[in-house]
């Protein structure tokens, strides 16, 4: 494949792929909750979802630097297809709900090795120069099947029924298998998978890489910080509409359809803009943004000023997620991609479970104290992005 062309295949795969995800994330609730009726088993499905980074997270990525990636790309393809087909079987055959859980986790495993590989895939196949556009273009997918994705799973039960759609859902990882069969990256190493590498020396080298690497260490560190104020917000925004703010139904849908649009909106600009503001200003501005975001959030008694927050929270996150993919990928040698990028992306969501369940906790005694958590953390961050000189960035 010629460069751009590769590039362009990459990002339709993803589109088509990431548009399947959203069925399988849309229905296989559905179906568990009709089978089952009960909160308990619910709460062990998003425990099964989570589980495989917090496991996997932080060691998954040498496989990726020891092994040729086209085939563990492949066969991590190939497996999601299996398994996206056999979970609606396993639930409609009444077969027991401990096998239903292992496929979801099992599932969660793959999707977690072929999200790596796909970031590894997509940064190998541009050149330097070119991260920041392909990064605003990868988020920028993300956002628009995140807004259209329900709505068009939705009309796929309608159309096909459950096992159709999870037959798409098989056929979206076919199409991106096609892709990635062919994919050759730009610049690699000759015969560097040829030299032998152990598991363990593998993940060894890559850690003692990214703590000999300022910018790579501090960038992290400083999204872990960020991310402990999302995750202690993110997941109380329905609790917090529902039963706190007394919102309907159909607002709560407008909450979160005005927060995805803000998202496609921040991506659109970013990639007008990015390359025309220095990177090291655009770290401090978004993180001053979004703490300015969950401040407005403070407001319960407002939702204007609610979803208004919510939109500037969103529209700086896409920014500052594109920025952090950059960044990265951009410091990191071919031979350690697998690795640094397992573990940048798994640091900055391990919090998340353990937030979850803390934050439901602060929001019973105090509604405002998970917002004055993520303010505090907002605030750690970019303080970090200048004591680290990472505001120096160009």
């Amino acid at each position: 494949m010629k460069k751009r062309s590769q590039k362009s295949r990459l990002l339709i795969g993803y589109a088509i792929s990431g548009l399947g995800d959203q069925f399988y994330i849309f229905a296989i609730p559905l179906l568990l909750l009709s089978k089952t009726h009960s909160s308990i088993i619910m709460g062990l499905l998003t425990a099964m979802e989570y589980l495989p980074t917090a496991l996997f997270g932080l060691t998954i990525g040498p496989i990726f630097d020891i092994w040729p990636r086209k085939k563990v790309m492949l066969i991590s393809l190939l497996m999601q297809a299996i398994l996206v087909v056999c979970a609606p079987l396993l639930i409609i055959k009444d077969i027991p709900i401990f096998w239903i859980l292992v496929a979801v986790f099992l599932f969660g495993t793959f999707d977690l090795i072929t999200w790596t590989g796909y970031q590894v895939f997509i940064a190998e196949s541009v050149d330097n120069n070119e991260l920041s556009t392909v990064s605003g273009q990868v988020g920028l997918i993300s956002a628009i099947q995140k807004t259209f994705g329900p709505g068009i799973a939705a009309i796929i039960i309608n159309l096909v029924n459950y096992a159709g759609g999870f037959l798409l859902d098989a056929l979206s990882f076919g199409y991106l298998t096609y892709v990635v069969k062919d994919y050759e990256p730009l610049n690699r190493e000759p015969g560097y998978f040829e030299n032998k590498r152990s598991f363990k020396s593998s993940a060894k080298n890559g850690w003692t890489f990214l703590f000999s690497q300022p910018i790579i260490k501090w960038i992290i560190i400083s999204f872990f910080v960020a991310n402990i104020g999302f995750q202690a917000v993110v997941p109380m925004l329905t609790f917090l509409l529902r039963q706190v703010m007394k919102t309907s139904v159909n607002m709560i849908s407008v909450f979160f359809s005005i927060a995805a649009i803000a998202s496609i909106i921040g991506n659109f600009i970013y990639l007008r803009l990015n390359k025309k503001i220095k990177l090291g200003l655009q770290l401090v501005l978004i993180g001053i943004m979004i703490a300015l975001g969950f401040v407005l959030m403070l407001n319960v008694k407002s939702f204007i000023m609610v979803t208004c927050g919510y939109a500037i929270v969103s529209f700086g996150s896409v920014w500052s997620q594109a920025n952090f993919f950059t960044v990265i990928q951009s410091k990191t040698p071919n031979r350690y991609k697998g690795t640094i990028t397992s573990i940048a992306t798994s640091l900055t969501r391990l919090i998340g479970p353990i937030m979850s369940i803390f934050s439901g906790v602060l929001i019973r005694y105090e509604v405002h104290s998970i917002f004055v958590i993520a303010i505090f953390c907002m605030v750690v961050s970019v303080a970090m992005t200048f004591t680290s000189k990472l505001s120096r960035l160009d």
